[in-house]
């Protein structure tokens, strides 16, 4: 039977990658505002209330694509059909390359390429180089006089299946001065505290890293990108800035079509039985939970790098940051752009001051967007508006980019960062790691690039010909990243989306 439940999920992951094309975005249109309501309310079994979502009824009409709304209902209705999962089947091989090859088949392969496994699970984990460089390096921060931390103990509050160890970690780190480099020195877990001379220590750092892929997923990637940030500047730009608007013809390609897709995704991967409670330890309940808890402390700050870099007091401590580097040298092509377009359209501060339409955007999105967007009317500027619009850019093309598909080259290498934590110390059974190589297989399905002329969306042929600068500078850092060896740490401007659904 698993042969056969095997192979047609397969078929069915590669289906969605074989026919996935790039949506065509079309120019803005006027239509009903949208009202947010609580998510228990929007999608009947899930008992979660304090994110706010687009009720199915409320999508605006241009985003519906009726064939992927049919398509998903479709495949939330096998999960229970005909489920992916198959109780008492035996772990994956303790080999990495044969457990690949086992859940990564050729038929994956005439869509997508494989993973690469970081340097960094070559041997015994180095947090101390994910601390800086790759996809947790946003989780480092400062604690003390040469002291930082990931700090994932909240975790382990959360109900997770039988059989598993809660995941809740905490890992200290001290600086190496002559290596300009951090050093794992604590763990504390389920398993106790340990450092590197004590019998525990690999297991310990398996658990941290555990606890980090789990919070990047599911807090960083879905609750924060997808419910509390992408979706809430999609309704407040469609709401409150007219199809006619400067701002608002700036921003479509990055807000288009983001109600229908978290809409569709929300039902697949949150219900019972779904990709979220079937690969991570968490139970529904669990997850419920934490979406429910880890919402209202969402920070749009995080999409910012050098800003978060900042607060988080990583930057200037006598070590060397390769990610920030990177993620602050994408950021600042997207707020010289920003800033760019926006001169074109207002002569000052005061003229922007004046614009209505800006300052009614500015309240829709403080008011939906947990803790606000760190700017509003009395603050309104052409500079701080050019860094919030680089913050959007950011949030649903980078941001989206690094915590999602990105993961491929990570999450699937579980010997290193298991996606559960077994009491007894086996391995992810077959159909939980077949589930997660295919969950990651479909969040690198082709979708529309950040590197596009989306000129023809512009009012006018000063907006078209800012656009297509912007395209020419992200072409312009590709070919320069290119021409140092790829390593699979750096987040490349080819890889960005422009949103988190096209």
């Amino acid at each position: 039977m698993w042969f056969f439940r095997k192979w047609f999920w397969n078929l069915l992951a590669w289906f969605k990658a074989a026919v996935n094309k790039p949506l065509t975005i079309p120019p803005p249109m006027n239509g009903l505002p949208i009202v947010p309501v609580p998510l228990s309310a929007v999608v009947p079994g899930l008992p979660i209330d304090h994110v706010l979502a687009c009720r199915q009824q409320d999508i605006p009409t241009d985003e519906r694509t009726p064939s992927r709304t049919r398509f998903y209902r479709l495949q939330v209705w096998l999960y229970s059909a005909f489920s992916p999962m198959q109780a008492g089947l035996p772990p994956i091989d303790a080999d990495p390359q044969r457990a690949l090859a086992g859940a990564y088949t050729w038929l994956h392969k005439t869509k997508f390429g494989p993973p690469a496994m970081p340097a960094e699970y070559l041997g015994s984990p180095d947090l101390g180089s994910l601390a800086v460089r790759g996809p947790y390096a946003c989780y480092t921060r400062k604690v003390g006089d040469g002291v930082f931390e990931w700090d994932f103990e909240s975790l382990g509050r959360y109900a997770h299946h039988d059989g598993l160890l809660p995941v809740g970690a905490r890992v200290r780190f001290e600086l190496d001065t002559v290596q300009r480099a951090l050093r794992a020195v604590r763990i504390d877990s389920a398993l106790g505290s340990a450092g590197p001379a004590d019998a525990t220590w690999e297991r310990s750092k398996q658990v941290a890293l555990c606890a980090a892929t789990t919070h990047l997923s599911l807090v960083r990637h879905f609750n924060g990108v997808h419910l509390a940030g992408g979706a809430h500047v999609a309704i407040a730009t469609r709401n409150r800035l007219p199809p006619v608007h400067p701002l608002r013809r700036l921003l479509w390609p990055y807000v288009y079509a983001t109600q229908q897709s978290n809409d569709m995704v929300t039902r697949g991967q949150m219900l019972p039985g779904g990709d979220f409670e079937c690969t991570f330890g968490l139970s529904f309940e669990g997850l419920c939970r934490l979406f429910d808890d880890t919402y209202p402390g969402y920070r749009f700050e995080v999409n910012d790098p050098r800003a978060d870099a900042a607060a988080r007091q990583v930057t200037g401590q006598g070590f060397d940051t390769p990610t920030e580097d990177n993620l602050g040298a994408i950021f600042d092509l997207m707020h010289g752009h920003a800033l760019e377009y926006l001169r074109l359209y207002y002569l000052d501060d005061a003229t922007l001051r004046r614009d209505a339409a800006v300052a009614e955007w500015l309240d829709e999105l403080n008011r939906l967007v947990p803790n606000g967007v760190g700017l509003g009317p009395d603050t309104l500027g052409i500079d701080p508006l050019a860094r919030l619009v680089a913050r959007i850019f950011y949030l649903v093309s980078a941001q989206h980019e690094i915590l999602g598909g990105f993961l491929w080259n990570y999450q699937l290498w579980t010997h290193r960062q298991p996606i559960r934590i077994h009491a007894n110390g086996q391995r992810e059974p077959l159909d939980v790691y077949q589930r997660l190589v295919n969950a990651n297989y479909n969040l690198n399905v082709t979708r529309r690039a950040l590197i596009f002329d989306f000129g023809y969306l512009a009012l006018d042929q000063r907006g078209a010909a800012s656009m297509r600068r912007f395209v020419e500078r992200l072409d312009a850092m590709q070919a320069e990243m290119e021409r140092a060896p790829w390593a699979v740490w750096k987040l490349y401007p080819r890889a960005l989306k422009v949103n988190i659904n096209a």
